[in-house]
């Protein structure tokens, strides 16, 4: 099989990825996951946070990402990915992860919080599950 994609993932501190191959993705978008296969029509939308999972041919392995709110954009045989934060799973420092959760909880229960501080805290919430779980329960590559 020939990979269809090239991929980069990109956030304003760092290049994850650049022309990464692919036969397809799994992104997270706000209007749910999309799945970018050959001769995917053109998009630019939205991401949310979540996993994008990038599948490459028998020679180029499977690669996660966490990806938090961003732009995609599908364009011929490139995919561009804009985030905020993302990294791929074998980075994920777990425990940082899980004193995150504890921490953004704790301050979730502070009930004189402001609607945007709750939703900043809500964010933090779950990028650190998504971490934790990618962390534990995905494979990292070899």
């Amino acid at each position: 099989m020939s990979n269809h994609y090239t991929v980069d993932v990109l956030t304003p501190s760092r290049v994850l990825v650049k022309d990464l191959p692919a036969e397809s993705l799994l992104v997270p978008t706000e209007s749910g996951q999309i799945n970018v296969l050959e001769n995917h029509t053109h998009i630019v939308t939205k991401l949310t946070t979540g996993q994008l999972s990038v599948f490459g041919s028998a020679d180029d392995p499977d690669r996660f990402f966490t990806i938090t709110s961003g732009v995609c954009k599908v364009l011929n045989d490139k995919v561009v990915i804009l985030t905020q934060v993302s990294e791929e799973n074998h980075e994920i420092d777990v425990d940082r992860a899980k004193l995150s959760l504890q921490n953004a909880e704790q301050m979730l229960s502070n009930e004189s919080m402001s609607d945007e501080d709750v939703q900043k805290y809500q964010r933090k919430v779950d990028r650190s599950k998504l971490r934790i779980q990618m962390a534990e329960f995905v494979k990292p590559r070899k």
